[in-house]
């Protein structure tokens, strides 16, 4: 039959098209053939439209219906799941190896010793011993004409002549051992060419072909210095040393004089605690081996890896617990999660990922990654230390100096201008408060998504710049190979400075510094050592849909902020809507009454309530994937009437500042 109102042709009660009820002379003697689509959750007649053909239902009073359930999200509930498991078992055996660490480094610690050559400004003649290596040199001492005063020289005959001066010195105390040399030189008579060889060893005969230094010289010169000559690789045990310095002559014409000035070499345990700046590579700044002050750095910077870590456990426990008890689909629950350790967990085996993704690469290309460490049974306890220490310090460095700070001092900037403008900028008290906030940001962990605009794009800049820095802060050490890799793992310690604090950032990277530190403590053999690797390669694997995760995420994020900058545009103007069509004559346009119900087994049962749609119990209520289809005009334009964008209706309860829909209930 034609509706009454709109034209359109149905079967049943209430039009689906706009709700009118139909205009019956005589109660039908069959149900109506309702069209395939879903069911009514009032009377459970199925139709395709705006209302239900049978009881006038408003299809917009309907709750949103929920997804289909996807295969897909509980496997990656359970991956998740596994995945953050293996990192918490893998980061127990970091704090682990931390716990275990102080009976290797505070021993170490008070057994370092360090000590150079005597005798090293000639002051005297004494303590240097001349040997002629086979020839007819010989030495002499001067007592005046050095660099300053006394100096010792040896005299060459002529070509093929040689000669060298050596003095034994003690090693002792903690390993490793690092030891330099440096000393000045002059060489006077009719020198055309020759070799200054200076040598390390255990032995006093220098030999040619293990000496450290090999420095050629052609004709006479005045006192230089030959500059720093390192002896790392000589030194490696403790026990008695030979420094000797010796000449050979290539070539001359006549008596050569070498003449030898502030031979020093100095040796000392390679640890201690060293303090630097970004500038953009590390400036040192502080660097000291006294043993109070190394040992108190060293409880400082664990005990502070151990608070924080008890800390974020206590504080987001009910967060994690909320996660892990979420339905099993939802995975986006879990990777959106508040939680600071599970947070740390998904950075860490994204960076993980990433750099080990390079490595392989590298690896296929036929280049050899450079790395400066090289843990041996020796050096164990100052990796340890090293390692540790980089986790808190080089976060403090990069994260809260080079990212926190700017922010705090931009804050604060931008608050006391908002003071100074507005009504309070008296020196009130509130107003005191107010600009003291902006040091919130110098600890991190205040970022978040409703923040202002303004603040994301600084985050976003020094997030970049700082991560910059990082990377190239670890060339002199491991190579340009690294300075990618370094940025990245910038990039994730710097969220999560911003979105956790700082103490997340340093979590997060003692993680990643300390992996395998039970096998350099030598605690569960070559087993541990298995294990501890393969759960490292499966959490590196982990970490792949972890990186892509993210890498969406900063991208929408990012759009989002670029979003905001763009200049308003106007609201297109909405066209009136589509005239109904002409009524069909009938004998009463609009029943006054609803028409009667049909006689007893003319319908079909009316099924339960439980149905797949579900009516909507709170009409207030606004469903979070809502978007409304009308855009309000900008402000000065007249008025445009009411249309609820659930079921089209125009009437409306004001109530709030918001609209009520007289038909469905529905809030727009």
């Amino acid at each position: 039959m034609p509706c009454a109102r709109c034209g359109e042709i149905f079967e049943g009660r209430f039009c689906p098209r706009c709700g009118a009820p139909a205009p019956m002379t005589s109660p039908p003697s069959a149900a109506p053939q309702g069209q395939v689509g879903w069911p009514c959750p009032r009377c459970g007649t199925l139709f395709a439209g705006n209302f239900c053909p049978r009881c006038g239902l408003p299809r917009g009073a309907w709750a949103p219906r929920p997804a289909p359930a996807s295969s897909a999200r509980p496997i990656l509930t359970i991956l998740w799941t596994l995945a953050i498991a293996g990192f918490v078992l893998f980061a127990i055996t970091d704090f682990a190896g931390l716990a275990v660490s102080p009976s290797l480094v505070v021993p170490n610690i008070q057994g370092m010793r360090s000590d150079q050559t005597v005798n090293s400004g000639m002051d005297f003649n004494g303590n240097w011993t001349f040997d002629q290596w086979g020839t007819a040199s010989s030495p002499s001492y001067q007592a005046s004409g050095g660099n300053p005063d006394g100096f010792i020289e040896m005299t060459l005959f002529g070509t093929g002549d040689r000669g060298y001066f050596w003095q034994a010195f003690n090693v002792s105390g903690s390993r490793p051992y690092t030891g330099a040399l440096r000393l000045d030189v002059r060489t006077a008579g009719a020198l055309t060419s020759g070799r200054l060889l200076i040598s390390v060893d255990s032995s006093p005969i220098l030999d040619p072909t293990t000496a450290v230094a090999i420095v050629p010289y052609s004709g006479p010169t005045g006192w230089t210095s030959t500059g720093r000559v390192s002896v790392d690789p000589k030194i490696v045990a403790p026990g008695q040393y030979y420094l000797k310095v010796g000449f050979w002559v290539d070539g001359a014409t006549g008596a050569v004089d070498v003449g030898l000035d502030n031979v020093r070499l100095t040796w000392t345990t390679d640890a201690g605690v060293v303090l630097y700046v970004p500038a953009p590579l590390p400036l040192v700044v502080f660097v000291s081996q006294d043993k109070s002050v190394f040992l108190s750095y060293y409880a400082l910077i664990a005990a502070a890896i151990f608070l924080f870590g008890g800390f974020y456990a206590v504080r987001d426990r009910r967060e994690t617990l909320r996660v892990l008890k979420a339905p099993i689909e939802a995975i986006g629950t879990r990777l959106r999660s508040r939680s600071a350790w599970i947070a740390i967990g998904q950075v860490w085996m994204a960076v993980t990922f990433f750099q080990v993704a390079v490595i392989f690469v590298l690896g296929l290309i036929g280049f050899e990654p450079t790395t400066p460490i090289n843990i041996t049974q020796d050096n164990a306890w100052v990796f340890l230390f090293d390692l540790a220490n980089a986790g808190v310090y080089e976060e403090l460095v990069f994260r809260l100096l080079l990212i926190g700070l700017p922010m705090a001092i931009g804050s604060a900037i931008v608050r006391i201008i908002e003071v100074s403008r507005s009504s309070g900028g008296n020196g009130t008290g509130s107003a005191g408060r107010y600009i003291a906030g902006a040091w919130r940001y110098l600890f991190g962990g205040v970022l978040r998504r409703e923040s202002s605009k303004e603040a994301h794009v600084a985050a976003w800049a020094f997030l970049v710049a700082s991560s910059a820095i990082f990377g190239l802060a670890h060339a002199p050490g491991w190579g340009y190979w690294k300075v990618i890799p370094g940025m990245v793992a910038g990039l994730g310690f710097g969220y999560l400075f911003l979105r956790h604090g700082v103490g997340a950032g340093i979590l997060a990277h003692f993680v990643n510094d300390y992996a395998l530190s039970l096998s350099y403590e030598g605690i569960g053999g070559v087993g541990l050592e298995v294990v501890l690797t393969l759960l490292f390669v499966g959490l590196a694997i982990a970490g792949a849909g972890f990186l892509v995760w993210y890498a969406i995420d900063a991208w929408r994020h990012l759009s989002t902020l670029l979003a905001k900058f763009r200049p308003p545009t106007r609201a297109a103007v909405q066209p009136p809507p589509t005239p109904f069509a002409a009524p069909s004559p009938s004998p009463y346009p609009v029943p006054p009454t609803p028409s009667p119900g049909p006689p007893a087994g003319a319908w079909s049962p009316i099924p339960p309530v439980a149905s797949p749609g579900i009516a909507l119990r709170e009409p207030g209520r606004i469903p979070r994937d809502y978007t409304p289809s009308y855009v309000p005009p900008p402000y000065g334009y007249p008025p445009v009437r009411f249309q609820c964008p659930f079921c089209g209706w125009v009437e409306a309860r004001y109530d709030a500042g918001r609209f009520t829909c007289t038909r469905c209930g529905r809030t727009a």
